[in-house]
């Protein structure tokens, strides 16, 4: 079994969230104390790391130079993780104002295994395009639990409904009606964007999938949705659907160890996101015989393309999430060419492949 090293740094973050309206005070961090499956990989040695869902701590960030390039790596990342996300990450063009912004988290089931790291700072958040509807499933499934909504309620489609972008609904009658578990599968299996906004509605709107958020991460946190799918009015108005990718890699966790709702629940979230229509990243590459549970999230607008996993593999389990964006805030956005957006899905494939070849070595 190879040795294992960690970058070491500080159990606190502070930070400032651009055009987010994000709390900016330190994260805490709470662990439990044992795990319910332990990674082949772990060392005997190494006490376990579980993070309690109710307190995701985002490691401190510190800058680090690998030749000419500077990068933050997160607090007790693996050394050899770090090398992986990194030559995996390259080869990504850049956009009209500089290099594409990234930020990748990886954390084993048992935590033992973990990198956090980013190309820019402060590199807490960035724009989650439909990543974010992992909240909003949550969301249904602790309304479902208190029996504020019921799967087969049904909603009517109206015009008033109708945006563009992903999903199938654009293109359905109105009047065609859909029972809520209905508009949940589109929303994780097709990505459907008109289901989304139909289920923001009745889940709460923003505050209450925020306050999903605050359950699930901690009452501060980096994640937020802001806005409806597709929605540009005011545009410039600093609310933005942003995700943090360690919050996003805990989440999973959590998910996939019954622990965020209850064991029943929690499979049942995970059923349609193995079925999710867009496998072009994280699943692409990866070695026959692995399972892959994944949510992703893209936009042409500022160059998006994101994408996080559950990913069992030879009796490892691990979880991921890869950030890419083109143009961050503060920036004018750009949308990204045919050649910019396929850099950055091949590198996130390559990343997924990456990391399943070393976990399992």
């Amino acid at each position: 079994m190879k040795s294992k090293f960690y970058i070491l740094g500080t159990l606190a973050i502070a930070g400032m969230l651009t055009g987010c309206g994000v709390n900016n005070h330190a994260k805490t961090v709470a662990r439990s104390s044992s795990s319910t499956e332990t990674s082949q990989k772990a060392s005997n040695q190494q006490p376990q790391r579980v993070i309690n869902p109710q307190r995701v701590h985002v490691p401190h960030l510190r800058a680090s130079t690998n030749g000419t390039a500077t990068e933050w790596v997160g607090s007790n990342s693996s050394a050899g993780l770090v090398n992986v996300i990194n030559q995996s990450m390259r080869g990504i063009q850049p956009g009209t104002q500089g290099p594409a912004k990234w930020t990748v988290a990886v954390s084993s089931l048992d935590g033992n295994q973990q990198a956090y790291m980013t190309n820019w700072s402060p590199g807490h958040a960035q724009s989650s395009a439909s990543t974010i509807k992992l909240f909003i499933l949550i969301r249904y499934y602790q309304e479902l639990k208190k029996g504020t909504i019921h799967p087969n309620d049904t909603y009517t489609l109206q015009q008033a409904d109708k945006v563009s972008g992903s999903g199938i609904l654009l293109h359905k009658k109105v009047g065609t009606q859909y029972t809520v578990k209905e508009l949940v599968r589109l929303m994780i299996e097709k990505s459907d964007n008109i289901a989304t906004n139909v289920l923001i509605s009745k889940l709460g709107g923003f505050s209450g999938v925020n306050q999903t958020i605050s359950t699930v991460v901690g009452p501060t946190h980096y994640s937020s949705l802001e806005r409806k799918m597709m929605d540009t009015s005011n545009i410039n108005n600093g609310k933005s659907n942003r995700i943090n990718a360690w919050e996003a890699v805990q989440t999973l966790r959590a998910i996939y160890r019954g622990h965020l709702i209850d064991p029943s629940t929690d499979q049942a979230m995970l059923a349609p996101m193995l079925k999710t229509e867009n496998r072009t990243k994280l699943p692409a590459k990866l070695p026959s015989g692995a399972i892959c549970w994944n949510k992703s999230g893209e936009s042409n607008y500022r160059g998006v393309e994101n994408d996080m996993a559950i990913i069992k593999y030879q009796g490892h389990v691990f979880m991921i999430a890869a950030l890419i964006e083109l143009d961050g805030d503060g920036q004018t956005p750009h949308n990204a060419t045919q050649e910019q957006t396929e850099s950055q899905v091949a590198a996130i494939a390559r990343l997924g492949a990456n990391v399943t070849n070393w976990m399992v070595q």
